[in-house]
């Protein structure tokens, strides 16, 4: 077995294969919040031009193969894996599906799906989040800028942060992402005060990972730094 191993902070950064360092041991958490290739092959074409009508971003690695949940959904403590309708008979009994309506009422106007599924085994009261992101068009993370997306099912930092608060996942707790992409659920744990292990098989996006966690871990510094 293969893999880069980088710390920030609180935060433990693998470049490798997840189901490998899993049965390693390697990925001991309290919790799982992550956005999974689930087989739909890469094939969003909202913007009608090549792949996912984005320009410059590669396929995500295991997108073009159905999505097996069970090591994941075996693992102790809060789960919340997105895309869930699309390997949703393979998730187990129980849980509830929480909704990301990301097109705020505009969905009908454009060619993006208007909501994704994300499914936790929590049983949560809340379970619907509003958040502007569809093609080009997104709610940034500072404010109602446009933001550059960095890989193509990249999630806004917000809607990370209220996965981790809805399923009541404790401060100073352990968050894992095993398929961590750039690297929003890492930003998202130390934003909040929780601790975070993602894994990133893609060389690429685990450098766009660990830059954005770098940067998020830094801001704590300088914070803290202006307040002595």
């Amino acid at each position: 077995m293969e893999f880069e191993k980088i710390i920030i902070g609180n935060a433990t950064l693998y470049r490798g294969d997840c189901l490998e360092l899993l049965a390693a041991g390697l990925l001991k958490a309290d919790a799982l919040v992550s956005d999974p290739p689930y087989g739909v092959g890469y094939q969003h074409r909202g913007g009608g031009n090549g792949l996912c009508g984005i320009a410059n971003l590669k396929p995500i690695h295991g997108d073009d193969a159905p999505f097996d949940p069970a090591p994941w959904t075996a693992l102790p403590g809060a789960i919340v894996l997105f895309g869930a309708d699309h390997y949703k008979t393979r998730l187990p009994e129980g849980g509830r599906m929480m909704v990301w309506d990301k097109s705020c009422g505009q969905g009908p106007a454009s060619s993006f799906v208007d909501a994704e599924f994300m499914w936790t085994n929590r049983k949560n009261a809340r379970c619907i989040y509003r958040h502007f992101w569809m093609g080009a068009t997104r709610a940034g993370e500072d404010g109602p800028a446009v933001s550059k997306r960095a890989h193509p099912s990249q999630k806004p930092v917000e809607l990370m942060m209220w996965c981790i608060e809805t399923c009541r996942i404790g401060i100073g707790k352990t968050i894992l992402d095993p398929y961590m992409g750039s690297g929003s659920t890492g930003v998202a744990a130390l934003r909040s005060g929780r601790k975070f292990i993602g894994v990133e098989i893609d060389q690429e996006y685990f450098g766009i990972a660990c830059k954005r966690i770098q940067a998020e871990h830094d801001s704590h510094i300088d914070l803290f730094t202006e307040a002595t």
